[in-house]
């Protein structure tokens, strides 16, 4: 059933909210402790992101030190979140797996949500973007998949892979490989293209949702649960803090551009 688009908005709205405060706590934990600051590394950061002033750099170091969780987190916020929350899938937890055959069996660890659309029963696996999976992945997924078809079709119709962003023409062979598809090198694995779809992008959520402006919906909520967090004031402060804190810690000037400047620095971490 198509979820409308006040509810995608209002629900998806809600969870950026909440994704939001999870990720803010994490900031709140970054302290000089929890850093790890390299003194030969940080000279050649400051002038390669020509840096006017130490906050340049703060804004970096900690915008690093964020960005993976950031990924794996918003991976999360979708898979966790939005998809049994907003659209109504069923996430394959670790309870529902444990408690429900034949999910239980390996050959599903891959498998992240059941999606029932039509009358249909379709298992989703999902991945971030093209570079999500490797060679070995790829193949190890056909084999899997292959399982599933082999000793479960009578219950499953489809078997879906999709890409919250991106395009289905930006990805990589690996996507191919896992269907059993093979592009100059032969590898071991059966075409299985009859009941293995890949969906990228835009072609993933309008198909998730029988609507193609659904991505549109998703973007306007995370818009307005941006807005009504009003998170930018209080990120400017935390960040100001930290800033103080590795002045101080550190003894580093404000606008450093001397080698001693840099010098004060690596013999206050290289003690």
């Amino acid at each position: 059933m198509q979820v409308s688009k006040s509810q995608v908005i209002e629900k998806t709205k809600y969870w950026t909210k909440w994704w939001i405060k999870q990720r803010e706590a994490k900031l709140d934990s970054i302290s000089i402790e929890t850093m790890s600051l390299n003194p030969f590394l940080i000279p050649i950061i400051y002038n390669f992101h020509d840096c006017k002033e130490n906050k340049d750099l703060i804004n970096i170091l900690v915008s690093s030190h964020l960005m993976i969780g950031h990924n794996t987190g918003f991976g999360k916020l979708i898979d966790e979140k939005i998809l049994p929350n907003v659209f109504n899938t069923k996430k394959l937890d670790t309870k529902f797996r444990r408690e429900n055959y034949p999910y239980y069996e390996s050959c599903f660890d891959e498998i992240d949500h059941i999606v029932y659309k039509e009358d249909k029963t379709h298992l989703l696996s999902l991945k971030a973007g093209k570079w999500t999976i490797q060679l070995t992945m790829a193949v190890q997924l056909n084999r899997s998949f292959q399982e599933i078809i082999e000793n479960h079709s009578d219950n499953i119709n489809t078997i879906k892979v999709g890409i919250f962003y991106g395009s289905k023409f930006d990805l990589t062979d690996k996507y191919d490989i896992l269907r059993g598809i093979n592009r100059g090198k032969n590898h071991d694995v059966k075409d299985l293209t009859q009941k293995v779809d890949v969906l990228a992008g835009k072609e993933f959520w309008s198909w998730l949702n029988n609507c193609e402006e659904t991505q549109e919906y998703i973007l306007e909520g995370i818009y307005k649960g941006i807005n009504e967090s009003k998170i930018k004031e209080r990120i400017k402060e935390k960040l100001n803090l930290f800033e103080q804190e590795t002045l101080q810690n550190y003894n580093l000037n404000k606008n450093p551009n001397e080698l001693n400047d840099w010098l004060q620095l690596l013999r206050s971490i290289n003690k």
